[in-house]
């Protein structure tokens, strides 16, 4: 068998695959890239050289293994680890947006709009990889748990306080498959070595933190929708809080539509995330404001939502903007809303004619006499 060094554990000798010496259990809400984080320091050596060693890619880091692990990779890991098939993809979160997804059969790649994205969008960065520094310090083990990588997660509901994201002494994003293997521990910033577990966070809203626990039930133990806005399934309820998201988030960076934000008594707040981005790559605390405001609209009834749009003026462009693949209980909702214009749109000026006519050039006395006229200005 090969040599065991920082650089290489699993070597082929032969057709021969070396398997996985020390293979910790993963626990039941663990994501893969954690697990693999884990194996990787059990046996001595880094993240990034352990999962090259099984997936023969350099890149295998820059994919999101914990939304969706792809079949080649998946086969390669179950040949040097003891996990199945089935908890290899348990351990992402594939089977979940299977559930939940509008429409799972067109989405291969099994991207959806609620899971913390990894990389840079404009001037948006995120290494979606949120944690709990109180949860750190509690496990035995240190390990990441799979609702982190959901965008309505903003708190641990456990201690009550918001996820980080980034290391408070240097501000760098928390990226622990970075870590060293002389840095054999999950907990430890990447860049400065700082102990995350040691980091100060805030509280959360208690409202927000009761909508994000009904809405990990639903996600993750199959629960119905408890709310008073009764959508079809689950897939009608997350695809109709989406749209509901954005339609806050829009209010508040436009200042649209004050007076239901007052009836509503969100507080007065201003959505700090630049570049119009995605609810899933705004700050957390972003996403609590427009989490607390789904919290408050979703205690009324589709005909209640109605009456309300009606009372205050909310036509249907000004409610959807660009959407246009919408829930069945979004579709009910906007049958009702009137259909004027986006606000702020520019008209055509009706003055303004549309007909072509042919410009021909000046007659040389005519230049003359305009030259004249500027003459004195030169």
């Amino acid at each position: 068998m090969g040599k065991t060094n920082k650089y290489t554990y699993i070597t082929n000798y032969s057709g021969i695959t070396v398997k996985i010496a020390i293979e910790p259990k993963p626990y039941s809400d663990e994501t893969l890239s954690s697990w693999l984080i884990r194996t990787a320091f059990a046996n001595g050596t880094d993240p990034k050289s352990f999962a090259l060693s099984i997936f023969r890619q350099n890149s295998v880091w820059y994919r999101d293994l914990d939304r969706y692990i792809p079949e080649e990779l998946r086969d390669r890991l179950c040949k040097v680890a003891s996990l199945s098939k089935e908890k290899v993809v348990s351990l992402t979160l594939e089977p979940l947006i299977d559930n939940l997804a509008l429409y799972p059969k067109s989405n291969p790649h099994k991207k959806w709009y609620f899971v913390l994205p990894i990389g840079l969008k404009g001037f948006v960065k995120t290494g979606g990889a949120y944690f709990c520094p109180y949860c750190l310090q509690d496990d035995k083990t240190a390990y990441l748990k799979r609702e982190w990588k959901l965008a309505w997660n903003v708190a641990c509901p456990l201690h009550k306080k918001l996820l980080l994201l980034r290391c408070r002494k240097c501000d760098t994003i928390f990226s622990p498959h970075k870590l060293s293997y002389l840095q054999p521990y999950i907990y430890l910033c990447s860049s400065c070595g700082a102990d995350l577990r040691d980091s100060s966070t805030k509280d959360t809203n208690d409202e927000v933190l009761l909508f994000q626990k009904t809405l990990n039930h639903m996600a993750f133990h199959n629960i119905d929708s408890p709310f008073q806005l009764a959508t079809q399934n689950r897939q009608d309820f997350f695809a109709t809080l989406h749209i509901f998201l954005a339609f806050f988030a829009k209010a508040n960076k436009y200042n649209y539509h004050p007076s239901l934000l007052r009836f509503l008594a969100l507080p007065s707040y201003a959505i700090m995330t630049k570049n119009n981005a995605t609810f899933n790559r705004m700050t957390v605390r972003d996403r609590e404001y427009l989490l607390f405001a789904c919290s408050k609209i979703f205690q009324y009834s589709i005909h209640e939502i109605i009456q309300l749009f009606k009372e205050f003026n909310i036509s249907k462009h000004r409610f959807l903007f660009t959407y246009k693949n919408l829930s069945p209980t979004i579709e009910s909702l906007v049958q009702h809303l009137h259909d004027s214009p986006v606000l702020g749109k520019k008209k055509k000026n009706p003055k303004l004619s549309t007909t072509s006519r042919t410009v021909s050039p000046k007659a040389p006395s005519q230049v003359d006499k305009l030259f004249k006229e500027i003459e004195q200005f030169l």
